[in-house]
């Protein structure tokens, strides 16, 4: 596997070059040929630019929030595991992040297919909203988990709206 040392030996630059110009990173520009030499490079090296960052842009702009709800854990069957306490760190239209888990069980199933929760105040209270785990996260406080909501109903979206 190419490395992008061996891109900027054959392009005679030196390795910030590539990165930043692989990486589209601002600052600097440089010359058109340099960008078409390096990527012309990378591909011919077999340097694989997919593994290549992006920026990270969300769907829809996240609101930071403290709201409690009920959190339920589903298995793959559908089949109801756990269900808990979490508070709702930030929310949009997509989805959110849950911190402050409580669960019975002490534990995130590992084949944990999918995340309901239930505000337990305000417009959302006792709507149940579904989302798939999208990442865990680790704090100080503990584990959080971001969701992305599956399957929103209009009613849902146009209650999140208030919220958001």
């Amino acid at each position: 596997m190419a490395t992008q040392l061996d891109i900027a030996r054959r392009c005679r630059i030196d390795v910030s070059t590539v990165n930043k110009i692989l990486h589209r990173k601002k600052g600097p520009k440089f010359k058109e040929e340099t960008v078409k030499a390096v990527f012309k490079a990378a591909r011919a090296l077999g340097y694989d630019l997919g593994r290549l960052k992006h920026d990270h842009r969300r769907r829809h702009e996240r609101k930071t929030t403290a709201i409690a709800v009920e959190l339920l854990i589903y298995l793959k069957e559908g089949q109801l595991c756990d269900s808990g306490t979490a508070i709702l760190r930030n929310v949009s239209l997509s989805g959110a992040l849950l911190g402050a888990l409580v669960l019975p069980q002490k534990s995130i199933p590992v084949q944990l297919k999918a995340i309901g929760i239930r505000p337990l105040e305000g417009p959302l209270k006792d709507v149940e909203i579904l989302g798939r785990p999208v990442r865990l996260v680790h704090t100080k406080e503990g584990v959080e988990i971001a969701m992305e909501f599956v399957r929103t109903e209009d009613a849902q979206l146009k209650q999140l709206r208030k919220i958001v």
